[in-house]
């Protein structure tokens, strides 16, 4: 009987050990790196820190605009294209509008280090919204994204009309 119960103890602690892992490894995974050379001079002329970062979300099957304005005023606008019936969601960038729609929208040659450098800007953002949570989720997709948009809709955070 006692060795049953050591037994049941070291099992016990094994998964205790094993779920506090992968909850570390959630919370502190870091984000995507990018080459500072590779990113859009459009981006990369930006000056941190931001006076503003202003994300918006279309219901055209996702897409997404972020509005960014720099510490002396420059006001730069990306597009990141998720369509309706697209197998490819999020793999293109545009700049100069918040749609890959509008008039002004250039497409960006090479967009992935734009993209990275753009999820590192919004997972920095000191006053995310629950709006923010969800879009940073969608371009990235980590665990502690999906939990934390998953904890703003269970909380109720996410309202029509916005």
């Amino acid at each position: 009987m006692l060795g049953e119960m050591k037994k049941y103890r070291k099992i016990c602690l094994g998964i205790a050990l094993t779920v506090t892992a992968v909850v570390v490894l959630m919370v502190f995974q870091p984000g995507p790196s990018y080459d500072a050379n590779m990113v859009d001079s459009r981006l990369s002329a930006l000056q941190p820190p931001y006076r503003s970062v202003n994300t918006c979300y279309y219901a055209d099957g996702g897409s997404i605009g972020i509005n960014i304005v720099d510490r002396v005023g420059k006001r730069e606008q990306f597009a990141i294209p998720a369509h309706l019936g697209e197998t490819n969601r999020y793999s293109k960038v545009f700049v100069g509008a918040l749609h890959d729609s509008e008039a002004g929208a250039l497409e960006i040659h090479d967009p992935e280090n734009t993209k990275r450098m753009l999820i590192c800007i919004l997972r920095d953002m000191p006053d995310r919204t629950p709006y923010d949570d969800y879009i940073l989720m969608c371009l990235r997709m980590y665990p502690v994204d999906i939990a934390r948009a998953f904890y703003h809709k269970m909380a109720g955070h996410y309202t029509t009309g916005q």
